[in-house]
């Protein structure tokens, strides 16, 4: 299986934007934990999509009852949107049932950017294992899997690479008997696939992560959780940081919307 991983998309040069069979867009904070958390709910779909301008547009086509809005800028909620950007909000009661139009600040950009492939998931610490085994069922021996970090305006962010390498390092482990990465199925094209691993493995071994609290902790210490933190939502970091409490996979279905897989 050949892997690239782009650490931001405006990392990006243009000999790594070819067509992939598969690409994986990872907001670990906090658009991918959100849309994972809201399909778990219950919710129907999630269409994402750039602007405000562009979310309310689509609110106001809906034939039939109309979709929640939900998003932020800058971590804050949008002014007139039914939720925000934190987990917490999406509960079956809220969203069950229901369509959602997301807008956020990075994760929906990049999905964006990342629109050319034949199949599209988000991933995240909550359903990390259940985004392994999707990919393995879904990725032909010769195909191009592409994980696709999100960052933070541009700049990479670790909580994205650090989910990239934890990816990487579940598949392994789910194809291959050996501990050894490199003799193992998956063949990194790019050297941001090794440097994905090598942060996950490091979180791993020097901070000592093995569980959501602990994880929550080194999240805190990436830029995105810095800006979290001073937002008010650090609570947030626990929930975006609990590891396989999922089984949903947001795949996309048309267009920009995506449903549980």
């Amino acid at each position: 299986m050949n892997v690239e991983v782009w650490l931001s998309p405006a990392a990006v040069s243009p000999a790594e934007r070819d067509h992939a069979h598969v690409a994986v867009v990872i907001d670990v904070l906090r658009a991918t934990t959100v849309a994972t958390t809201a399909l778990s709910a219950g919710a129907k779909s999630i269409q994402t999509c750039r602007t405000v301008e562009e979310a309310l547009q689509i609110k106001q086509a809906a034939q039939g009852q109309p979709p929640l809005l939900c998003g932020e800028r800058e971590c804050r909620p949008i002014d007139g949107f039914d939720f925000g950007n934190s987990p917490s909000e999406y509960s079956p009661a809220g969203v069950g049932d229901r369509d959602l139009v997301m807008t956020t600040t990075n994760g929906t950009r990049a999905i964006d950017e990342a629109s050319d492939c034949d199949v599209m998931m988000l991933a995240c610490f909550a359903n990390v294992s259940a985004v392994a085994q999707r990919i393995i069922a879904d990725m032909p021996d010769d195909g191009l899997l592409r994980l696709v970090c999100a960052g933070t305006n541009g700049a990479v962010t670790a909580e994205d690479v650090l989910m990239a390498g934890a990816l990487l390092a579940v598949c392994h482990k789910k194809l291959s008997d050996t501990t050894r990465f490199y003799d193992g199925p998956l063949n990194l094209i790019n050297d941001s696939g090794g440097i994905a691993l090598a942060a996950w493995q490091h979180c791993i071994s020097h901070d000592k992560v093995v569980d959501a609290e602990s994880l929550a902790v080194r999240l805190s210490l990436t830029q995105g959780g810095k800006n979290l933190i001073a937002a008010g939502y650090e609570g947030d970091l626990v929930d975006c940081g609990s590891i396989d409490v999922f089984d949903t996979v947001p795949t996309r279905r048309d267009g920009n919307r995506f449903v549980a897989g």
